[in-house]
């Protein structure tokens, strides 16, 4: 993964695993719970017991809603569902602020060498 700027990561227990520390922004595909069902009973042939069993077992859509950075409403068609997630990507590409970047693994790592800059230099004068 050396070189990349964005990696894509689908869990779909990302809250229940307590990932969400280490992953930013957050992006939830929500649906309606209606809507839900019957995409997974028509895409894995289930029985409409079988899969709110399978809903039941994670935490609910609207709940992670709640905790999301993003929110990718998947209410309409696949096309729709295609043309949010280029706005989205789009959202998640642009540079980042001062702040995000200070946090960020690569703004630390530069305060850090900062610091151990400042030290030796200070050491040489003293």
């Amino acid at each position: 993964m050396k070189g990349c700027k964005i990696i894509v990561l689908d869990v779909p227990l990302l809250f229940e695993a307590k990932m969400d520390k280490w992953t930013k922004p957050i992006i939830v595909v929500w649906v309606d719970s209606q809507t839900q069902l019957q995409r997974l009973t028509t895409r894995d042939g289930t029985t409409e017991e079988e899969a709110k069993n399978r809903i039941n077992a994670q935490m609910s859509l609207d709940l992670k809603r709640t905790k999301a950075d993003i929110v990718i409403d998947n209410s309409g068609s696949l096309e729709d569902l295609n043309d949010r997630f280029s706005e989205v990507l789009i959202q998640v590409k642009k540079p980042l602020t001062w702040r995000e970047f200070g946090v960020s693994r690569d703004g630390v790592l530069l305060g850090f060498v900062s610091i151990l800059f400042g030290i030796f230099i200070c050491r040489k004068i003293l």
